[in-house]
């Protein structure tokens, strides 16, 4: 069969340069993926077999876009994969949002503080785009979200799941509101989803919402009575039956925001945060002086924790941004150093391993 370059198919028969440039994009290109990933264009995959006689638009889009996507708008763009469901319910929900620019553009604004980590893992997990897009419709990327199901943060796991997915919740933290590690549990949970309905994104996410032994009962009424078992045939929930057609809606307002008179703020493809592990008790508000940030600014990186303090027993660490991350450090240790001074050392303070930065989102 016809080779694969990180994902993408490369027709023996088309011209070695075209094969050559797209062998060399992959290997070069930083958001190639892993092996197992895929690339994807406005949510098609690029076909197994291309007519001799003409350009391919799929390959010259690839060729285009050999020097990277210039924004993360762009970047989720091209991983798009799930499949549509009822045109008219999505068409309806995509209204409904174009009928609300503020709304849009408030989640959006938000939304940049971490959506550039979620695409990430994404990414590096192999899976559609789309994904990413999640909180919009779960939270409205409000990490401090709780509905009236007492389901939080950013995903809105109720707290049986998040305990399932070890996200702990007691009175120093609520791992629900953790940005990262929610994100990892949600993303581990809807990877489980995928695997239990067969490789159905639709059911999946179906099941996401209503739950997977919901959706598995729908699904066996239906056969039962010689029916599908699509996502589209199922008897569910008015919620459930809206879900799909609401990510897919904003999958749509992504993809071409002018065509409904929309306009996003825009995302720059680069990592936004990094995690310092810090084994202190900090006060909150002290953090954010270290980190030389705003309080409010502070909290919507570290929603997690359930007192004006950071316990460093959660093992949680802190969420600093980037360009502060290394002034943070620095801070913190001439902190460390006062302190010991002012507990009345007579000699230098032993020295205190430093914090150290783990990760980049």
């Amino acid at each position: 069969g016809p080779p694969l370059v990180s994902g993408v198919l490369t027709p023996p028969h088309l011209p070695l340069l075209v094969r050559t440039v797209a062998l060399a994009f992959a290997i070069a290109s930083p958001w190639a993926g892993a092996a197992e990933s895929f690339v994807h264009f406005a949510g098609e995959t690029v076909p197994a077999a291309v007519r001799a006689e003409g350009a391919n638009p799929q390959i010259e889009k690839f060729l285009a876009q050999a020097s990277g996507p210039s924004g993360l708008w762009e970047r989720i763009r091209l991983g798009f994969a799930i499949p549509d469901v009822d045109r008219k319910a999505v068409a309806q929900q995509t209204a409904w949002y174009a009928a609300r620019p503020e709304l849009v553009q408030s989640i959006a604004l938000r939304a940049r503080r971490y959506l550039h980590f979620i695409v990430d893992e994404v990414e590096r997990r192999g899976m559609p785009t789309e994904l990413a897009l999640l909180p919009f419709v779960e939270s409205g990327f409000n990490p401090m979200a709780l509905s009236s199901a007492q389901a939080s943060g950013l995903w809105q796991f109720i707290p049986e799941t998040g305990a399932k997915y070890n996200l702990a919740q007691n009175t120093l933290h609520d791992g629900r509101r953790d940005v990262i590690a929610s994100t990892g549990a949600a993303l581990d949970y809807l990877q489980f989803l995928h695997k239990y309905n067969n490789g159905d994104w639709q059911l999946a996410l179906a099941s996401y919402n209503w739950g997977e032994s919901a959706v598995a009962r729908a699904v066996e009424r239906n056969r039962a009575r010689g029916l599908s078992g699509s996502y589209d045939s199922l008897s569910m929930p008015e919620e459930t039956r809206n879900y799909v057609p609401r990510l897919l809606a904003i999958k749509n307002i992504i993809m071409d925001p002018a065509a409904f008179g929309l306009q996003l703020p825009e995302i720059p493809n680069e990592p936004v945060f990094g995690v310092v592990r810090v084994k202190d008790d900090l006060d909150l508000r002290l953090a954010a002086q270290l980190a030389g940030i705003p309080y409010e600014e502070f909290l919507t990186l570290n929603p997690a924790f359930n007192s004006k303090h950071a316990p460093g027993a959660t093992g949680a660490g802190l969420v600093i941004p980037l360009e502060k991350s290394e002034a943070f450090k620095v801070n913190l240790e001439r902190h460390r150093e006062t302190m010991a001074r002012q507990a009345g050392s007579r000699s230098a303070p032993k020295k205190t391993p430093k914090a150290a930065l783990v990760t980049r989102f």
